[in-house]
C-alpha cells in the first residue's frame, strides 16, 4: 500500500499538510526544496510555492466549478467567493476572517453527516479525518495509502497549527484560528497571502472529504469559459495596490 509519508513529514514540518487537487510532480518538487535546500525552508518560501497552487486560474476554476456543487461547501459559496476576491485585491485580513467560519461550519456539517462525534472544534477535524481514513481502508476507496497519509497530515495540521492555542503557535505566519478570531492577533501579526493559502487549502480539504460520498471528482476542476473570465478578473484585481492608512 503506497503512502505519502515522506510528503506528510516534509509539509507538516513547515506548518502545512498534503493538499488535494495538486499533482504529485509539484508535491515532489516542494518536498525536495523543504528537505534538501541549502537554507532552512521558511514561511516566505512556502508562500511562494502556495501562490502557484492557489493562482487566479486555479482559484477561479474552484469558485465556478467546485465550491457551488460540493455538498456542505456549497452552503458557503458566496462567502468563499468574496474571500477569494478579497485575497486577489490584497485584503488578506478580510479574506482569512471570512474563511475561518466556513472551515468550522462546513467541518461540523460534514462530521454530523458522517455521524462523527466531537466535543470541541479541534476534535471535529481530527475525528473527521480519522473516520475518512477508516472509511478508505474498510471500503478500499481511492489510492488507500495516499488517502490515509492525507487524512493524517490534515489532522496534524489542525491540531498543531490551525487550532493550537495561539500562545503556542510557533511559526511567523500566525495562521491560527484562536489568535485571529479572538482578536489576540493584530494588524501586523497576520494578513499575508500565506494566511489565505492555508485557509483556502483547508476548505479544499473539506471538498475532498465531501467527495467521499458525493459524485464529485477528486481531481482539480478543468478550466471553463466561466472560470477563464473570472481568472481574468482576478488578475485585474491584482493590479490594484493595497491602500494602507496610517494614523497622522
Amino acid at each position: 500500500m503506497t503512502n505519502l509519508e515522506h510528503y506528510k513529514a516534509a509539509f507538516n514540518s513547515v506548518g502545512w499538510f498534503i493538499p488535494p487537487y495538486v499533482t504529485m510532480i509539484f508535491l515532489s518538487t516542494m518536498a525536495e526544496h523543504i528537505n534538501e535546500g541549502s537554507q532552512p525552508f521558511d514561511q516566505h518560501d512556502l508562500e511562494g510555492f502556495l501562490s502557484i497552487i492557489y493562482s487566479p486560474e486555479n482559484q477561479a476554476a474552484m469558485v465556478t466549478e467546485r465550491y457551488p456543487v460540493t455538498p456542505y461547501i456549497q452552503d458557503y459559496k458566496i462567502i468563499i467567493q468574496e474571500a477569494v476576491q478579497a485575497h486577489f485585491l490584497g485584503l488578506d485580513h478580510v479574506a482569512v476572517a471570512g474563511l475561518m467560519p466556513v472551515i468550522e461550519g462546513a467541518g461540523k456539517k460534514l462530521a454530523k453527516s458522517r455521524s462523527v462525534l466531537f466535543t470541541y472544534i479541534t476534535s471535529v477535524f481530527i475525528n473527521l479525518a480519522d473516520d475518512c481514513k477508516n472509511d478508505a481502508i474498510k471500503n478500499n476507496i481511492g489510492a488507500v495509502g495516499e488517502v490515509v497519509s492525507m487524512m493524517e497530515s490534515f489532522a496534524e495540521f489542525a491540531e498543531k497549527h490551525l487550532y493550537v492555542n495561539s500562545g503556542s503557535y510557533s511559526l511567523t505566519d500566525k495562521t491560527n484560528r484562536h489568535g485571529i478570531l479572538h482578536g489576540a492577533y493584530g494588524d501586523e501579526d497576520y494578513g499575508s497571502p500565506i494566511n489565505f493559502y492555508k485557509c483556502i487549502a483547508a476548505v479544499d480539504f473539506l471538498c475532498f472529504v465531501s467527495a467521499f460520498r458525493a459524485s464529485i471528482s477528486w481531481l482539480a476542476p478543468s478550466p471553463t469559459e466561466a472560470s477563464t473570465r473570472l481568472s481574468q478578473f482576478y488578475n485585474k484585481c491584482m493590479c490594484f495596490d493595497r491602500v494602507k492608512y496610517t494614523k497622522e
